[in-house]
């Protein structure tokens, strides 16, 4: 490794080291720490054929696990976002990154940048993980719902736009409105459309995806259920049922 080393030396402008932490595996010492002081942890592993793996052994995750878990379909959107756009694979929790010797370094400063970003995911507002739930949710309905021509932001109230559904199926008869609900505003804003409509005299039905059951408080769940006539109470629920659920209200509304 000393061949290695070397080559990360002339091209590294700071100081570093190889510890070698076990037979084959090499301990990267670089100046790049944590929050707390720590050290980023890196090993190098040689794979032959000019190949060489950069890992963190899944310490990582590990280690953000202590104060943060990756426990919903959003958050897991955006740790896969990271890695993904930096060509990082995910093996069991184990990142890693195979490159060849002589894009060791630039591979090597990449690397270490996607666990700094994973590392830091706790900072994250949730505002922000909240705003890709409507992402998830266009880009299901738009791939997976596209042959009922889903219409965006639509008003079946030309003349009060403050009314608006997420979504409209089958617009031009008697139509299925889906609206996405992530907090108390949104779910109230889905409640006094479906109310006004009614009150309009308008034919259609109502069909509501929560993020999740947490983003509402029980009376708001309360007023929701009695509000629309179908609510899917996770979006995961929704990706697995609702294509047949909207397939069966299109077959019997014609």
């Amino acid at each position: 490794m000393r061949e290695i080393l070397e080559i990360l030396q002339k091209q590294c402008s700071q100081k570093i080291g190889l510890r070698e932490k076990r037979p084959n595996v090499w301990q990267v010492l670089i100046p790049f720490y944590h929050e707390d002081g720590d050290m980023v942890e890196v090993f190098i592993t040689p794979l032959g054929n000019n190949l060489f793996r950069i890992s963190d052994y899944g310490l990582t995750l590990m280690r953000l696990s202590y104060s943060y878990d990756i426990d919903t379909p959003n958050k897991e959107r955006i740790f896969n976002s990271i890695i993904s756009s930096y060509n990082i694979q995910n093996e069991r929790g184990i990142l890693f990154l195979d490159t060849e010797l002589e894009h060791l370094y630039p591979a090597l400063m990449q690397f270490i940048g996607v666990i700094l970003k994973v590392s830091n995911m706790k900072l994250y507002k949730r505002e922000v993980i909240q705003s890709l739930f409507f992402e998830m949710l266009d880009d299901f309905v738009f791939t997976n719902l596209a042959q009922y021509e889903p219409k965006k932001n639509f008003h079946p109230l030309p003349d009060m736009p403050e009314y608006e559904v997420n979504y409209c199926f089958n617009h031009s008869r008697v139509p299925v409105y889906l609206f996405g609900v992530n907090n108390s505003s949104t779910a109230r804003l889905t409640i006094i459309s479906c109310q006004k409509f009614i009150i309009e005299k308008l034919k259609f039905r109502s069909v509501t995806v929560l993020e999740s059951l947490d983003c509402l408080s029980r009376n708001d769940q309360k007023r929701l259920m009695t509000a629309v006539d179908k609510v899917f109470p996770e979006f995961t629920e929704f990706e697995k049922n609702g294509v047949d659920y909207i397939r069966r209200e299109m077959e019997i509304l014609g």
